[in-house]
């Protein structure tokens, strides 16, 4: 009797069941996200989540064979695909084909004979089915869906996955998910800009695609010149314009790496990984990007993704999360990675239409703002599937891998990803623009009503009134001796009055 599964000690009188039962049958070193077991006895309700199990009642018990198991899997637990995929490969082809042909019009007989081909691209000894009922893949109550599934006459399945067999993300539609869709966040982006003038807009997407640029490469830990932060924002600025493809990709790699003599642009040629070396330059990884030589039909795949994803009209902040996202578990270049995978959430939402024209999100510096949950959650992606890579280190320091890695790279649940999106979106929309907007508004009143104290040009009086600021209301000594000597003790109280009063009521 299994008494732990991966580390990990099974609630008392509890047996695995599914997806983790059939890892351990087949003994298969692969991450399981979610670790099932079932009860030997009635619990209080049919399952029980903690956070490391979640324990089924005594009354799902079933027959003690993989079949049976992965039928359970597919009904009850979250879809895994990378799991799902592994374990189908390891099924004997006659017990799969036995079981689907005892009633292949059972919707689960015809989901696992659709996954056997789909992701093993094998085709099983099968007659189509005649014409009849199709059934969805997935539950559409339960995932994010394709808006126009994929007819498998074959199965007479709908295939609604949001993916293809190359790469495929699958989202939960939990709690989270299902109020950001109904929130309409592109209808509360077009009241923030109501009565506000072109020219003031324009000033703040100015100040906005700055901060972003800048914030871009604060986030990888680098402190880039102005003039490298002025042209990245340039790039951002013109996000989804350009398609998304391997020359497009190329592109921005070559405008981010001013100095590429010791890069290589585009798709790299050697392994990559995030993480530290010991003192004789062994590779200490914490995260290894895909294969090098499995890097053109990855990016093939989500250049098709992404084509896919806006003609089926798949809400625009999913999508730019899906590509965003799978770019940087990908890791396709040597370096630029972090900052071309921020792009191409611009570069989507931008193409989707839910910036307004001429402005940007601020995405990358609200990101820097909450750094440690970003980086969260690209960790607790990353971090199960080291496991799964073979490697040894080369003579320059670098890592080999030994095994096949590329379906560790294709499936993957981006549910907490989009959750993080959508509320960085969510944040922009309802604080960050409206505070640019009334920081600026407030900046322009407060000029105004210093010029009717004093007569001076408008750049020292830009100047004087971030120095008030900066110093809690106050113009410091140190500030008033260099730059203001001439100004009279009551023009400075006058000033500090208004600046203060401008601001505080914004």
């Amino acid at each position: 009797m299994v008494i732990t599964f991966q580390n990990k000690r099974l609630p008392n009188t509890s047996n695995l069941i599914g997806f983790t039962w059939l890892i351990e049958h087949f003994n298969l070193n692969v991450p399981l996200r979610e670790l099932a077991c079932i009860s030997q006895k009635r619990l209080a309700s049919q399952r029980i989540v903690t956070d490391t199990w979640i324990q089924f009642d005594a009354v799902f018990n079933i027959e003690e064979n993989p079949y049976s198991h992965l039928e359970f899997a597919l009904k009850h637990e979250t879809l895994d695909l990378l799991v799902l995929k592994s374990v189908l490969r390891y099924f004997k082809l006659d017990e799969i084909i036995a079981n689907i042909k005892k009633n292949p019009k059972r919707i689960l007989s015809k989901k696992i004979w659709f996954y056997y081909e789909f992701l093993l691209n094998k085709r099983l000894p099968i007659d189509d089915l005649p014409v009849g009922k199709y059934d969805n893949l997935i539950d559409t109550k339960k995932y994010i869906t394709r808006n126009f599934p994929i007819k498998s006459q074959r199965h007479k399945i709908h295939n609604n996955l949001l993916g293809t067999a190359k790469l495929c993300p699958i989202i939960q539609r939990n709690e989270t998910i299902k109020e950001y869709l109904a929130s309409d966040l592109s209808a509360n982006i077009s009241t923030i800009f109501n009565g506000i003038s072109k020219s003031l807009i324009r000033r703040a997407a100015s100040f906005l695609l700055l901060s972003d640029s800048k914030a871009s490469f604060e986030i990888e830990g680098e402190r880039a010149s102005r003039n490298r932060i002025e042209s990245w924002g340039k790039i951002i600025n013109e996000a989804g314009k350009v398609s998304l493809g391997h020359a497009e990709i190329e592109r921005l790699h070559t405008i981010l790496m001013e100095d590429a003599r010791f890069i290589k642009i585009g798709l790299r040629q050697n392994e990559v990984f995030l993480g530290d070396r010991d003192r004789d330059n062994i590779p200490i990884p914490e995260f290894i990007g895909a294969k090098s030589e499995d890097l053109a039909i990855l990016i093939e795949s989500l250049i098709e993704l992404d084509t896919l994803l806006e003609e089926d009209q798949v809400d625009p902040i999913l999508h730019a999360t899906i590509i965003a996202f799978s770019f940087v578990y990908i890791h396709p270049l040597e370096d630029g990675n972090g900052r071309i995978h921020r792009y191409l959430l611009h570069h989507i939402l931008a193409e989707r239409g839910i910036y307004p024209k001429g402005m940007i999100f601020p995405i990358s510096s609200v990101i820097l703002e909450e750094i440690e949950n970003y980086q969260e959650i690209l960790v607790s992606h990353t971090s199960p599937l080291m496991g799964m890579i073979k490697w040894e280190a080369t003579e320059k320091g670098n890592v080999k891998i030994l095994n096949n890695t590329i379906d560790l790279y294709r499936f993957f649940n981006i549910t907490k990803s989009c959750e993080f999106i959508y509320r960085l979106v969510e944040r922009t929309i309802n604080v960050t623009l409206p505070n640019e907007l009334n920081y600026l508004a407030s900046f322009d009143k407060a000029c105004k009503n210093i010029n009717e104290i004093v007569t001076m040009p408008d750049n020292m009086i830009k100047t004087l009134i971030t120095y008030i600021l900066q110093n809690k209301g106050k113009l410091s000594k140190k500030k008033k001796e260099k730059y203001y000597e001439q100004l009279t003790i009551e023009e400075i109280q006058k000033i500090e009055k208004v600046v203060n009063e401008t601001f505080d009521d914004k």
